[in-house]
């Protein structure tokens, strides 16, 4: 593997283990985003220096996020990996739905304590309120983290085409491209 495929693949690996993922995890996202054409669980295996049985099992995992997809190649019975088209919106998509998830633990737990809190008086009164309040800012804060990120999802859906391209990157931070 050429260094700055390396540099690429660790880079996402250590990424990864800051959200709660595996290192292996985010190589494996790494090394998919930089290949040019679909890789087996074998070259996956070879190139990263690890084994089958967890390359396997993220594959799998990294294909039900929609972060990568399975493909065939003509005349072959194994399948191959390669990168989703839109691998950053759908992690995207997956944190938010997270999000959503805090919003219905809050809620769950928001409506019984509710009913307590109505009911109780005195020092269960006051812990009651304090345990209500927290789980109102956590699901105001997350109800507004999915709303601020649906604006973004639409925005991006509708901008990503005007990015610019490679050669008007590069030229837009002073390299040539040649």
């Amino acid at each position: 593997m050429k260094t700055f495929y390396k540099e690429i693949v660790e880079d996402f690996g250590i990424g990864y283990l800051k959200f709660g993922h595996s290192e292996l995890m985010g190589r494996v996202i790494g090394f998919l985003l930089s290949c040019t054409s679909a890789s087996s669980v074998d070259d996956i295996c070879r190139e990263l220096k690890v084994t089958k049985t967890p390359v396997n099992q993220i594959c799998r995992r990294l294909e039900d996020l929609k972060l990568i997809r399975r493909v065939r190649k003509s005349g072959e019975r194994k399948y191959y990996y390669e990168i989703s088209n839109d691998v950053f919106l759908q992690a995207g998509i997956n944190q938010s739905r997270l999000y959503e998830d805090n919003i219905q633990v809050a809620e769950r737990h928001l409506q019984a304590l509710l009913a307590k809190y109505i009911e109780a008086d005195g020092p269960d009164k006051a812990a009651l309120k304090a345990i209500c309040e927290r789980l109102i800012r956590m699901r105001e804060f997350h109800f507004r983290q999915v709303q601020a990120y649906q604006r973004f999802i639409s925005e991006w859906r509708t901008n990503k085409n005007a990015l610019p391209s490679v050669d008007e990157y590069a030229a837009s931070v002073g390299l040539n491209a040649a």
